[in-house]
């Protein structure tokens, strides 16, 4: 069944989500909802965001998805409230592992909280938690856990500062 549906998306899903209009939101919203994503209200899918298994994805309301975002997600995905994943950001749960030559395959699920923002360019790798309100920094690199209402930059990031709300 999932091969099935795998060719499903690839032969027709993706190709009517990448013709959709511009600013047609709501457009691709109930497309990716037809194939299995779990949606909130007033999400924001940018038509160049690439999917490759969106039954693996649970969005919260408020998210937006940059342009040339690219979502493999072998294994669950969950973004929380309010997050925004910006331009070029790679969400991946599964890749080959640098500590033994790339022999073996590091997969995860991969956990955003509400209020974060992952900035551009930045790399989610297997098995990481981004935990509410944190920032990471444009090109940084998560690998693991990044604790609450901290701004995260680096390879990997690191917290170098606290977020504070005005």
């Amino acid at each position: 069944m999932s091969s099935l549906r795998r060719l499903i998306w690839t032969i027709i899903g993706r190709p009517v989500f990448l013709c959709s209009p511009h600013n047609a939101y709501l457009y691709r919203r109930l497309i990716l909802r037809l194939f299995g994503m779990k949606c909130g209200r007033n999400v924001r899918i940018r038509r160049s965001v690439k999917f490759d298994n969106p039954w693996n994805l649970t969005v919260g309301d408020l998210v937006i998805f940059g342009d040339g975002v690219i979502v493999h997600a072998t294994e669950p995905i969950e973004i929380g409230k309010r997050s925004s994943i910006s331009q070029y950001v790679m969400l991946l749960t599964v890749c080959r592992d640098y500590k033994t030559a790339g022999q073996t395959k590091r997969q995860g699920k991969i956990i955003i909280e509400e209020d974060c923002w992952v900035a551009t360019d930045t790399v989610v790798m297997p098995d990481s938690h981004i935990e509410k309100g944190v920032v990471v920094g444009a090109r940084g690199l998560v690998d693991g856990r990044l604790p609450k209402w901290k701004i995260c930059i680096g390879e990997p990031a690191q917290p170098r500062a606290e977020r504070v709300l005005y």
